[in-house]
C-alpha cells in the first residue's frame, strides 16, 4: 500500500501519487482508496468518497477547462485566486499548530482539531479493523466491510492481475491505469 522511496517522498502504491510526509500519504490513502464511494460521476461512473473530489474529477477529466494545480498536494482549482488561498491556508510555511501524534502542521487550531477528530480519534467504536477507516454508525461500518473487505472479487484485470468486486470498478481501473491518452 505505502512505500517510502528513499528521497523523502512517500508513494501511494494504489495510484502512484507521491507525498513529502507519511501523514499526508496516510490521509490521501484513507480519503481516496479506503472510503466508500458515495458520489458517482454521471459521465463515466467513477465513484468518489466526497463531493469535492467528484467536482474536481469532473472539472479535470470532463470539462477540458484550464485548471490550476497545487504542486504540493495535486488538487486542482478553477482560478489562480483559489489556488493561492489554498496554498496560504494549507501549505503555508507559517505553521501555527502541529499535531503531536503525527507531526503534520496546520494553519489554524480548527483545522488541527478536525484532523485529530478524523484521523486519530480512538473513542469512535465504528473503526474498520482492516483499513482503519472510521464510520459514523455501526450500519455504515458493516456495509463498508461487506462491500470492501469481504466482497468476492470476481473481476480480474488481465494487465496486472488486480481483482475487483464489480465490473465497473475493473473498467475504470483499466481506463485509468492501462490506457494511453
Amino acid at each position: 500500500m505505502l512505500i517510502h522511496t528513499g528521497d523523502e517522498s512517500y508513494k501511494c502504491m494504489e495510484c502512484g501519487k507521491c507525498f513529502a510526509y507519511s501523514c499526508r500519504l496516510r490521509d490521501h490513502f484513507r480519503r481516496s482508496h479506503t472510503a466508500e464511494k458515495l458520489y458517482n460521476c454521471t459521465e463515466c461512473g467513477q465513484g468518489f468518497p466526497r463531493g469535492d473530489t467528484l467536482r474536481e474529477h469532473v472539472l479535470l477529466i470532463h470539462t477540458g477547462e484550464n485548471l490550476h494545480k497545487c504542486t504540493e498536494c495535486g488538487k486542482y482549482y478553477a482560478n489562480p485566486f483559489t489556488l493561492r488561498r489554498h496554498i496560504r491556508s494549507i501549505h503555508s510555511a507559517e505553521i501555527a499548530y502541529k499535531c503531536t501524534q503525527c507531526g503534520q502542521g496546520f494553519p489554524s487550531r480548527d483545522t488541527l482539531i478536525e484532523h485529530v477528530r478524523v484521523i486519530h480519534t480512538v473513542e469512535n467504536p465504528n473503526k474498520c479493523t482492516e483499513c482503519g477507516k472510521y464510520f459514523a454508525n455501526p450500519s455504515s461500518l458493516r456495509r463498508h466491510i461487506s462491500s470492501i473487505h469481504t466482497a468476492e472479487k470476481a473481476y480480474k484485470c488481465t494487465e496486472c492481475g488486480q481483482c475487483f468486486p464489480r465490473r465497473d470498478r475493473l473498467r475504470e481501473h483499466v481506463r485509468m491505469m492501462h490506457t494511453d491518452g
